[in-house]
């Protein structure tokens, strides 16, 4: 849609190899797999005749290798539950932002730890996310790890689980499509072939944020859950989604003081590959296939000390209206999301079940797999944890308030 939102997770490793055969190896698999997600080796251009923006991929396409190395602490960053460097962070990850187009749809970057202990290494991947969505990353992560591995068992796992990777954007096709496309172009970037308006600097973290990880254990995840069904009416468990995101809302709303009758909102986004009518999307598809839902309730209702159910509720409601009429909303969906008063609207993003720590290009499971990019106040990215069933949750939050939220976020087991 025109505008840069790289999406890149980093994930360390612990090499038993020279780092120039980690390079080797990855440099390579990167190579081999490319071919099957062209459209992250190409360019995101303006195309001035028609007012619109595409991904071109040219006879020169490819994506940028960066080896790199920092004399960073690479057991400081990998610390659960402590204060997070996000410089450090972002240090790890190339920087695709541009602030005019075209900018490149993918970059990675390699980084050697030789600092301190040393023995890490860290893969940045930056994705413009005109080109993909959180299922589309993760896939090609999948792909490119199980291709790195020199034991195949993961390419075989995948060819039995998985059908190859589909990029034909018409699959996501509806009434009105092209014209909705040129609205979200004029609300996102009114002044293309400018991305980055001109009174605003590129984005970064602000400097009164924390931000901390948590991970919840698969038997708190349970008893959340059977908490939340306990209070609902129909007495059905929610999904982890649903539950976590709603345990999230209300201890963000609760370590933030909201106790009165205005609205504190909550936002993310639901994978609509499956609900498209007339014909769902295929599972493969890998370019963007998603609804925005946006839920608010009182400060007063979230605080108060049944918050949580009525959170839940709100949550479960959006996503079955997103799965009976994925597209009912799509002509506000940008006006919906800027109209979210900042300092009361909380972000969600990721999923429970995008695989950060089942990749192994090789080297062994990720010890810590972060976004980069999160810079909001009251912004939680979800992956699934190491543990099967557990989730980690990624929080950014503004410092006053993060010593409250950790005290209220960790459920007992």
């Amino acid at each position: 849609l025109g505008r840069v939102a790289a999406r890149p997770p980093r994930l360390p490793l612990r090499p038993a190899v020279p780092f120039p055969d980690v390079v080797g190896v990855l440099r390579s698999s990167l190579a081999a797999v490319l071919p099957s997600f062209h459209p992250f080796a190409g360019e995101v251009v303006y195309e001035p005749d028609s007012r619109t923006v595409a991904i071109v991929v040219g006879e020169d396409a490819g994506v940028a290798f960066v080896e790199a190395e920092t004399d960073l602490e690479f057991a400081r960053l990998a610390v659960e539950g402590a204060e997070q460097d996000v410089d450090a962070l972002r240090q790890l990850v190339p920087d695709i932002r541009r602030e005019e187009l075209p900018a490149p749809v993918m970059a990675v970057q390699v980084t050697e730890f030789v600092g301190g202990s040393g023995g890490g290494v860290a893969v940045g991947v930056a994705l413009h996310h005109a080109a993909a969505d959180g299922n589309g990353l993760w896939r090609f992560i999948e792909t490119w790890a199980a291709v790195a591995d020199a034991s195949g068992s993961q390419v075989a796992r995948l060819a039995d689980e998985q059908e190859p990777p589909l990029h034909v954007r018409r699959l996501v096709h509806f009434d009105g499509d092209e014209e909705l496309a040129r609205v979200f172009l004029r609300q996102l970037a009114p002044e293309l072939p400018r991305v980055v308006p001109k009174q605003d600097a590129s984005p970064v973290l602000h400097p009164s944020l924390s931000r901390r990880t948590f991970t919840l254990a698969p038997s708190a995840v349970r008893r959340l859950k059977q908490q939340l069904a306990a209070a609902s009416s129909t007495f059905t468990p929610p999904s982890t989604f649903a539950a976590v995101v709603a345990h999230g809302w209300v201890t963000i709303a609760r370590a933030s003081g909201f106790t009165d009758a205005a609205p504190v909102y909550a936002s993310f986004l639901a994978d609509c590959r499956g609900h498209m009518r007339p014909a769902p999307v295929p599972a493969a598809y890998v370019g963007n296939c998603v609804a925005l839902c946006a839920v608010a309730l009182s400060g007063a209702e979230l605080t108060g000390a049944d918050g949580c159910a009525r959170a839940c509720e709100a949550i479960r409601e959006a996503v079955a209206e997103v799965k009976r009429d994925p597209l009912a909303e799509r002509s506000r969906w940008v006006t919906k999301f800027t109209e979210m008063p900042r300092g009361r609207a909380i972000v969600m993003a990721g999923s429970p079940w995008f695989p950060a720590y089942g990749v192994d290009f090789g080297f062994g499971t990720p010890v810590r797999a972060e976004l980069a990019s999160m810079n909001h106040d009251g912004e939680m990215v979800l992956v699934a944890g190491r543990e099967a069933g557990s989730v980690q949750a990624s929080v950014a939050l503004s410092a006053d308030k993060m010593p409250a939220f950790c005290k209220m976020f960790v459920v007992e087991s």
